[in-house]
């Protein structure tokens, strides 16, 4: 469907739902405090109801839960090697845990983090056992109707079968369509199929869709308005989170040597941005979630950053049985980053033309492969030679 036809309907009133299958959420790195999970509190007040099925909460919890877990892992891991290399008590080393982990589990934190998600969006559970009956079920799995294939372990394919069916029965219900943001394969050939369930894979184009006529006209504006080098003060705003965003990145670069190296650092410097214009509408800003005194929107960048890498480099001494020092280089690559960006705007928002100021930047990024291609140590320079 027509992204236009289908914002047309959404205003129209047909759709009176949305919901979000497990692979959007994965994608938003399970982040359900900030960017665009967090705007999905805008459905609390709402007419629109934020629905998840009850396959989805279980899936999410346990991926929340195995994130947790993991997260545990990794800090236990260095607490151990803080202890062994910085000589930290066992005693300090127990106070940090405590600190940081309490009394709870990994298990009891996700949780937690859900049941607050629940509350601040007002999200409702779809329960498989009042909507889905078993009978349609296994037919549909003899029948390889989607999301179940004819070849393959189709039985994998349950979860989804599950979700799918018990959202539509629950549309069926309230005389409703519900918009589907989805990017699994196995969901979208159901949604093809149904009436009921209209997917889009476009999260941000989802949000979008239940925004008021005046957040697409104050986007035009503000984007023209940029476009005339006006708005520098949301350039300089989104400068500065993105240099302040650069401290935190960790990129692992790909070399090619003669020797075995070890990455010593990396620095990312920024240079600057450029924004793409968004696929729909044809700007650079697109609203996600708007009132009359606030305004989020969502844009895409090309971030030019300056990538510098340290090596230090050895060789295997077979007699010594040891591995010896050879030097060190440093290279430099400049590279682009693909940004995305939350620019949250207040203001006296009521109408087209009136002044804004930027409360916030919230910044994701995909980091890009760095390849530095042959590297050596730099024989030019003295402190690399053996005396």
């Amino acid at each position: 469907m027509d992204i236009n036809e289908l914002k047309n309907l959404v205003r129209a009133g047909h759709f009176r739902a949305i919901t979000l299958d497990t692979s959007i959420f994965d994608a938003q790195g399970l982040r359900l405090e900030s960017g665009l999970l967090k705007q999905l509190e805008q459905f609390r007040d709402s007419s629109t109801r934020l629905i998840l099925s009850e396959v989805v909460k279980e899936e999410i919890l346990s991926h929340l839960t195995e994130k947790a877990r993991e997260a545990q892992k990794e800090i236990e891991k260095s607490l151990k090697q803080a202890k062994e290399y910085w000589r930290v008590e066992e005693q300090e080393i127990e106070v940090i845990k405590k600190t940081i982990f309490g009394e709870y589990k990994a298990q009891e934190i996700a949780s937690e983090r859900f049941n607050n998600f629940v509350e601040f969006t007002s999200l409702d559970i779809v329960e498989a056992q009042d909507y889905v009956i078993v009978g349609d079920l296994i037919q549909k799995y003899f029948q390889a109707q989607p999301p179940f294939a004819e070849t393959g372990k189709k039985k994998n394919e349950f979860p989804d079968a599950i979700s799918l069916m018990s959202l539509e029965t629950w549309a069926k219900k309230n005389k409703t369509k519900i918009v589907v943001v989805t990017s699994d394969n196995d969901w979208i050939n159901f949604c093809k199929g149904s009436e009921r369930l209209i997917h889009i894979e476009d999260f941000a184009g989802a949000l979008g869709l239940f925004q008021l006529k005046d957040a697409d006209d104050i986007c035009s504006y503000l984007s023209e308005r940029y476009k005339n080098g006006e708005l520098e003060d949301v350039k300089e705003a989104i400068s500065h989170a993105l240099e302040y965003k650069m401290s935190d990145i960790d990129i692992y670069p790909e070399a090619n040597s003669a020797y075995r190296y070890e990455l010593e650092f990396t620095e990312v410097t920024f240079n600057g941005f450029e924004f793409k214009l968004l696929d729909f509408p044809n700007l650079i800003f697109r609203p996600v979630n708007f009132d009359d005194e606030s305004l989020v929107v969502e844009s895409k960048l090309d971030v030019d950053v300056n990538v510098e890498c340290s090596f230090s480099f050895y060789v295997y001494d077979s007699i010594d049985r040891d591995e010896v020092p050879m030097g060190s280089s440093t290279a430099n690559i400049q590279t682009t980053l693909d940004v995305d960006i939350l620019v949250s705007f207040i203001g006296n928002l009521d109408k087209v033309g009136a002044e804004v100021e930027v409360e916030d930047v919230e910044i994701e990024m995909t980091l890009p492969d760095v390849n530095f291609g042959e590297i050596e140590p730099d024989w030019m320079n003295e402190e690399n030679y053996d005396y």
